[in-house]
């Protein structure tokens, strides 16, 4: 019997197993082997599509299926295959092209299954784009085939409020749930979804115990998760609401080997 038989860990990426330059410690790698090492199953919980994450894994590869697309969707990189999906409804281009006309400065990334489409481009989705190691997907929304799964509203700090508000009084808001996941983007979600959705359906598909489920995050994308699971954490650098949400902080931040105090202290 491994220390950790039967303890399924979830991180979240960006905050807290990344660091700032978008890398992974060698403390965190080193202990999150050892955790599986020690029969613990490990994964990301994350808002990226599966193409943002496939850099991740020449540092760290989980040892089941993958959250994305914050919670929508459970993905297998040993089959290549997705295990869950639950896309945007059909109203998603509509809001979008509500969004286009009535703020020029709103970058939008319309993210499907297998792509991620850029429809409007500023500064903060060039960063995104190659942070994340995307194609350059330049296209109309209104050519994108296939289910949506996300859109992603990117714009300076101060402009995100505007997004925010200007949902407010779109006709079909309560067919989607909103989240901000970092200062920059503002995601619009298939309706009841999010990472906590996403943790328990991999759970059954695990059939797991979710008792023994961990959750590590940091932004206000990872509170339903981080409420969800058996112990829920969060890292020192994380926002108040989800440190106020978790049954333990960490006394590490992303730049310092959070993934390593978290499992140390188990």
């Amino acid at each position: 019997m491994g220390r950790f038989d039967g303890y399924l860990l979830c991180s979240d990426l960006d905050g807290t197993l990344l660091d700032d330059e978008k890398r992974i410690s060698r403390g965190n790698i080193e202990a999150i082997e050892y955790f599986k090492a020690e029969g613990g199953k490990f994964t990301f919980c994350t808002g990226r599509v599966v193409d943002g994450v496939r850099y991740v894994l020449e540092y760290v590869r989980p040892n089941v299926p993958m959250i994305c697309f914050n919670g929508a969707a459970i993905y297998d990189f040993e089959t290549e295959k997705y295990l869950h999906t639950k896309p945007l409804c059909n109203l998603a281009p509509d809001a979008v092209s509500y969004i286009y006309d009535l703020l020029p400065n709103a970058a939008i990334d319309v993210c499907t299954a297998y792509d991620s489409f850029f429809c409007r481009t500023n500064r903060i989705l060039e960063r995104h784009k190659t942070l994340e190691h995307l194609k350059d997907n330049y296209v109309d929304f209104r050519d994108i085939k296939g289910e949506w799964m996300k859109v992603i509203f990117m714009t300076e700090p101060e402009e995100l409020r505007e997004v925010r508000e200007a949902f407010k009084n779109y006709p079909h808001t309560d067919k989607f749930d909103f989240v901000q996941s970092c200062e920059n983007y503002y995601e619009m979600l298939p309706k009841a979804s999010g990472k906590g959705y996403g943790l328990k359906e991999l759970v059954k598909i695990l059939n797991a115990d979710m008792s023994k489920t961990i959750g590590i995050g940091d932004n206000f994308n990872d509170i339903d998760f981080v409420r969800t699971a058996g112990i829920g954490a969060a890292v020192k650098n994380a926002e108040d609401e989800v440190k106020k949400a978790a049954d333990i902080v960490v006394d590490a931040d992303n730049n310092s080997d959070a993934l390593k105090s978290l499992i140390m202290s188990l």
